[in-house]
């Protein structure tokens, strides 16, 4: 788990050029940040960075958002899996992505008005995912509010400990008692497209759902055959290009937030 998700990018951010108000054009920022985190996170440093050279809002608040090769950023995202979606395994060092401190044109992106709209987007994703594995979102529901709070924590920390003693509450004890696995598939187009999938944990033989049989399932025209992807197509998790054999269920416990 540590492997999969303790992986970071180098970022360099620099402001819109339409938006510079000082005679100069503003150094840009460069943040290493990890994979699992959310660009919310980043806003106020951002923001600290480059508001001598923005143009003033007569009062009005500035709302925030980034664009990668002219494609607004989802912000509800972790980072990681926007570089996988836009940029694919071939990450440049740094990481060029621009800031913009006008509304967003893009209906794409959601409204962002406060780190609490990245709680409870993220939070109501792990109810999805337990009633989709569960059949019911009470697990999640009877977590107590320490858990749930050490919840929020670990991700705006990206404290994969923390993160797993959670996670242990909310997985199913064993594959027998899995209704079935909640999967995420991101597809970039352009647009960047999302498919909340649910998924047999186990064949009807009884053995484990690999990844190749679930897409040759769920996204056909990805798979060549059950075990082959089609040309061009890559199928990344946090950068790492996983094997067409490899068990679903394995995927989630080192990567069930991804």
């Amino acid at each position: 788990r540590r492997q999969l998700c303790s992986g970071r990018l180098l970022l360099r951010i620099r402001l819109a050029c339409d938006e510079v108000a000082s005679l100069k054009e503003p150094p840009p920022l460069f943040c290493l940040v990890p994979r699992v985190s959310y660009l919310p996170f980043l806003f106020n440093e951002v923001y600290e960075h480059f508001k001598s050279c923005l143009p003033p809002r007569m009062g009005q608040s500035y709302e925030i958002w980034f664009d990668c090769n002219a494609v607004a950023l989802k912000w509800h995202f972790p980072l990681g899996v926007l570089c996988d979606v836009l940029i694919g395994s071939e990450v440049p060092t740094p990481l060029d992505i621009t800031v913009h401190f006008r509304g967003c044109a893009s209906k794409e992106v959601l409204p962002f008005s406060g780190m609490g709209d990245l709680q409870r987007t993220l939070m109501s994703s792990f109810r999805q995912a337990v009633f989709l594995e569960q059949g019911s979102a009470a697990p999640f529901m009877r977590l107590p509010k320490r858990l749930q709070t050490q919840l929020w924590d670990a991700i705006s920390d990206s404290n994969l400990e923390a993160h797993g003693e959670v996670l242990r509450e909310l997985l199913c004890p064993s594959l027998s008692k899995c209704r079935s696995l909640a999967v995420r598939l991101h597809f970039f187009g352009p647009p960047h497209c999302t498919l909340l999938q649910r998924a047999p944990a186990v064949n009807e033989d009884g053995d484990a759902t690999s990844l190749g049989s679930f897409l040759a399932s769920a996204v056909p025209l990805v798979m060549a055959d059950s075990e082959t992807l089609t040309e061009g197509v890559e199928v990344l998790t946090q950068g790492v290009r996983i094997p067409m054999d490899t068990p679903l269920y394995w995927l989630l416990v080192p990567a069930a937030d991804l």
